[in-house]
């Protein structure tokens, strides 16, 4: 595995018709920047503020995804974790590729 994220999700979105995806990394990165403060719902409103209501992501494979799967991907992945106040955080262990790092 080289450190990137994939993803398998169940349904497909036609990205032909889509100009607004931005890669996982962004939010990771964003949650970086906004010293790991946001609950859930904070994080959805901060992604909506960022990149517009329409944002979908996409990973190092698979398919684009609506900003509002955006945390379960990264808890899935072990990307970010929820601390007992319901904030979100990296994952002490988090990593990502070289290509997507700031």
């Amino acid at each position: 595995m080289n450190g990137c994220i994939d993803v398998y999700l169940p349904y497909t979105i036609n990205t032909r018709d889509m100009n607004n995806i931005k890669h996982i990394h962004e939010v990771i990165f964003l949650i970086e920047r906004n010293n790991e403060s946001w609950t859930p719902t904070e994080l959805v409103d901060a992604i909506a503020d960022a990149w517009g209501q329409d944002v979908h992501f996409g990973a190092c494979s698979g398919n684009a995804f609506p900003k509002e799967n955006a945390l379960d991907f990264l808890l899935m992945r072990h990307k970010v974790v929820l601390s007992e106040e319901g904030k979100i955080g990296l994952h002490p262990s988090m990593t990502i590729c070289d290509g997507h790092k700031v």
